[in-house]
């Protein structure tokens, strides 16, 4: 009598060699790889065009010569305050986040195996937007505090998320979703709450901050995100080719070595820690988690954790948001996360029936 285990893991590992097989023969993976590599290029030269539009147009329109004689250090005062000062680490901040929020949300996707896990509907995001109300409003820390209270508000959230959804040691995906949205619906009371007990200045302030608003973003503030992104987006890198196999199967995964559960522990921080990062620095931002990861899905024609398009189509829709956030109404711009939730609502609905016409 042949173990039924045995044959699964026999079959995925068969199955895993045919996917990740690497030679000369290997013509359709070859392939892939050159779709996904033009198109992560495109990607980022749309983002670039849009980036250098951002930095000349705007209620004091800059030629592209005078933006560039600024970023090289050679513009006048006037023009030096404007591209250097205002524009460029907003610009910059946007494409950062976007890419390290696409990133989370194709963590969570990947570890959930549905394409509604992201950060933003489970509610980590929300976690984080608690921690850090409760630095800004209640403790009153500073930036650094801030990204500190953030972090630690997500993984309070991620812990409590996947205690409440697991079965027998394990929480399914759509377990934890529904989980994740219960618990996330608790946290948004807890931080209106929150927002009604401080001071009409305070609350209004963070009222802005919490609708993802990247105004007001200094150098100072994109070296933080830097820096505390770097680590998590080289935590996330490492963990691509563990977490594609354990996709194909847990056997599989098992077969060739892997620590499982020490992957997927790994894996929830550095998604967490993304996540939190993004919401630290500009407030929570909806939708690009949620929808980058499965865009770059359907743009390169890969199945599982594909960081390197993802990055870049999160970077393009969040500097593409900004952009036209801040143009809707130049005299008021809006905050980027209001855009971003209203596309993404016309998403979400499309993703939604589309899940539901499949079963």
């Amino acid at each position: 009598m042949v173990n039924t285990a045995t044959s699964t893991a026999d079959s995925e590992l068969e199955f895993g060699r045919k996917i990740f097989r690497i030679g000369p023969k290997d013509r359709p993976f070859m392939l892939i790889g050159a779709r996904t590599a033009v198109i992560t290029v495109s990607l980022w030269l749309a983002t670039a065009v849009i980036a250098i539009f951002s930095l000349v147009d705007g209620s004091a329109s800059i030629t592209v010569a005078e933006a560039f004689a600024a970023l090289t250090g050679n513009g006048d005062s006037y023009t030096n305050m404007i591209v250097v000062e205002w524009r460029a680490p907003r610009t910059l901040l946007a494409i950062l986040l976007g890419a390290t929020l696409a990133m989370s949300g194709a963590i969570f996707q990947n570890l959930t195996a549905n394409p509604l896990g992201s950060p933003d509907v489970i509610g980590f995001q929300t976690g984080s937007y608690t921690g850090a109300l409760i630095v800004m409003l209640i403790i009153g820390g500073g930036s650094t505090q801030t990204l500190i209270g953030a972090l630690i508000g997500g993984i309070t959230t991620a812990l409590v998320v996947f205690f409440l959804a697991s079965k027998r040691g394990f929480a399914g995906g759509v377990r934890l979703i529904i989980v994740g949205i219960a618990v996330s619906a608790m946290l948004a009371s807890l931080n209106v709450w929150i927002l009604l007990t401080a001071s009409v200045e305070d609350a209004i302030m963070a009222s802005l901050w919490g609708a993802g608003n990247l105004a007001g973003t200094s150098w100072n503030s994109l070296l933080l995100a830097v820096v505390g992104s770097a680590i998590f987006i080289v935590m996330a890198a490492f963990l691509a080719r563990p977490m594609r196999l354990m996709q194909i199967g847990i056997p599989f995964a098992v077969a060739l070595g892997q620590n499982v559960r020490l992957v997927q522990i790994l894996a929830v921080v550095a998604g967490i820690g993304l996540t939190a990062l993004a919401t630290a620095t500009a407030g929570p931002i909806s939708f690009i988690a949620l929808a980058a990861p499965q865009i770059a899905r359907r743009l390169v024609h890969v199945d599982g954790l594909a960081l390197a398009p993802t990055a870049a189509v999160g970077s393009f829709l969040l500097i593409l948001a900004d952009t036209v956030a801040q143009r809707i109404d130049p005299e008021s711009p809006l905050p980027v996360g209001i855009v971003t939730v209203s596309i993404g609502g016309v998403y979400f609905l499309w993703l939604l029936m589309r899940e539901g016409r499949r079963k």
